[in-house]
């Protein structure tokens, strides 16, 4: 018996107690969320990770990010982290987070709990393709890795009716992210991987000699970017969209759901809203964050809601944030590579911005430095042994935005252009000008017939801006005859196009010879409801019938004025 009783004690004091006070509060001491950006889209940045606050959310997107930034919500709690850039479309983290959480209900008591501490975290995030045989590979290009190490030192737990608690412990996160085009991107990252004691980590020491397990989570979420340039699937010229989601499951709580957006005017102005699931010992809780943002070219200002689930404490979160230009702390030294610059990497190029012409394709051509490769609107360009590249982009009718990118090594720079495609015509009444040019016996008759063709291809050029516009719709195979009549519901159609007439939904025939389904209907009933047409006596319109020459005088200076 005393023998038994021996091998007990001595078993136990091979062994610290585990506690497990912070499980019971809910409180993840390092699983920090913060900078009001991503807490203004719900959270859900696992799979965006486009900016400095990559280092706490995946330091796989420290490939595509350097900065620095500041963020609180009071005196007592302050984060403060940098990303700087070392070369090789690499970039190192480092975080220091201040915190303090206030009046948490115990369970099963009437008690509060207050928890506070420091972290400190070191983090590197690099593009998949810094190993050699991957490097010549586009598709590494698009993914990234990043490793964290975070600390904690002075963690204090104090209870009402209980002595004061301090504790230190470090864990570790990995992370990924893959772009797999310039507007959509995923990502995942396992947070606190370690194995209780593997490496003297993974767990919290607390200074009563017990030691409680940090739970690991894993976070996986995706980005997309709807709305922007000619990369995204809706062009809109100064304007993008992000949507993001993220799922999350912890060892201590439920598969929780985040998902948000940010709206962006001129990339200056930001716009953002999320819904945030977060756990908490009596239940997962739903909240909407909004947020706000304003961006200058080497600096920003973003201001977040956010409730905390624990002290169910409203509160705003403020970040101020600064981009240095040429920030880097380490620059890889190639003697017989020397690295190129972007800004220059196109040594000449056939576009100029609000290029004007008539054809449907449009040819560029132009010379790079060498191991640049150049995309128009995503299309490669055919790159010759001398460097001068060439490609052939289509354009539609009207204003074209051209997008050319230079890329190297990972690296890209982007440059716009404004082509406007203007339509071209041809004209009855001008091809038969031309054959009474050749006929014409007498320098009078030339003359006559030079004005006439004057004449014509001055109204031609009028009738090619409308085409273009899209006030005028004319078949590229067909002739378009100026002295030809205007039926009243072409003329309807022009006008209400012209002028930008809100279009009336038809849901019943207009008129009795105007049919519901009839595609100038709604035009028909624009043009008639702002009076610039008038029905006949019996109520029909007569769309069909030529409008009459004070009828198209009158309209017609309506339209130039509506087109200056």
């Amino acid at each position: 018996m005393k023998r038994l009783l021996t091998l007990a004690l001595l078993f136990l004091g091979l062994f610290s107690p585990v506690f497990a006070e912070l499980a019971e509060l809910g409180i993840n001491p390092l699983r920090l969320e913060a900078g009001a950006r991503p807490l203004g889209m719900g959270g859900a940045f696992v799979g965006l990770a486009d900016d400095v606050y990559a280092v706490f959310y995946n330091p796989a997107g420290q490939a595509w990010t350097k900065g620095i930034s500041i963020t609180a919500k009071d005196i007592e709690n302050i984060a403060a982290l940098e990303a700087y850039p070392t070369g090789n479309n690499s970039s190192l983290g480092l975080a220091i987070v201040n915190y303090k959480l206030k009046n948490i209900p115990v369970p099963g008591s009437t008690n509060e709990a207050n928890y506070s501490g420091d972290t400190i975290q070191v983090s590197y995030g690099t593009k998949l393709n810094f190993l050699p045989f991957l490097f010549q590979q586009d598709i590494f290009q698009r993914i990234g890795v990043g490793l964290s190490v975070k600390g904690l030192f002075g963690q204090t737990l104090r209870q009402t009716g209980r002595r004061d608690m301090t504790g230190s412990g470090w864990d570790m996160d990995l992370g990924l992210l893959y772009k797999g085009t310039d507007w959509w991107s995923l990502g995942a990252c396992a947070q606190n991987i370690l194995p209780a004691k593997a490496l003297g980590g993974g767990e919290m020491k607390w200074d009563s000699g017990g030691t409680e397990g940090l739970p690991y989570s894993l976070n996986v979420g995706g980005a997309a970017k709807v709305i922007g340039d000619l990369t995204s699937p809706i062009f809109m010229e100064g304007r993008e969209l992000n949507l993001v989601g993220e799922f999350n499951y912890a060892a201590n709580s439920p598969l929780l759901i985040k998902f948000g957006g940010e709206w962006a005017m001129n990339k200056t102005y930001f716009f953002r809203a999320g819904v945030m699931q977060q756990w908490k010992p009596s239940g997962t809780v739903s909240n909407l964050n909004l947020g706000l943002g304003y961006r200058q070219e080497s600096w920003g200002f973003d201001v977040s809601s956010y409730r905390d689930p624990l002290s169910e404490e409203g509160c705003l979160f403020f970040t101020f944030l600064y981009f240095p230009k040429d920030w880097v702390v380490q620059k890889k030294l190639d003697v017989e590579k020397p690295s190129i610059k972007l800004e220059g990497a196109i040594e000449r190029i056939s576009l100029e911005d609000n290029i004007v012409t008539k054809n449907d394709r449009l040819e560029i051509v132009g010379k790079v430095k060498p191991g640049v490769g150049v995309y128009v609107n995503g299309m490669l360009a055919s790159t010759a042994a001398d460097n001068t590249f060439k490609v052939t982009i289509p354009l539609q009718l009207g204003k074209n935005l051209v997008i050319v990118e230079a890329r190297c090594e990972g690296e890209k720079k982007s440059w716009k252009y404004k082509v406007l495609r203007e339509a071209s015509i041809d004209i009855a009444e001008e091809k038969q000008v031309q054959v009474d040019l050749e006929r014409a016996q007498t320098e009078a008759e030339k003359e006559e017939l030079k004005k006439k063709e004057k004449e014509i291809n001055q109204r031609k050029q009028k009738v090619e801006e409308l085409v273009t516009m899209g006030v005028i719709e004319v078949s590229p195979e067909a002739e378009f005859q100026l002295n030809a009549s205007i039926t009243r519901g072409e003329l309807s159609t022009w006008l209400a196009k012209s002028m930008g007439l809100p279009l009336p939904k038809i849901s019943r025939a207009p008129f009795p010879d105007v049919r519901e389904d009839n595609p100038q209907a709604p035009f028909i009933k624009a043009i008639v409801d702002w009076g610039l047409l008038q029905p006949y006596p019996d109520g029909t319109f007569h769309p069909d019938e030529p409008v009459t020459k004070e009828e198209g005088d009158k309209l017609f200076n309506l339209l130039k004025k509506a087109q200056r």
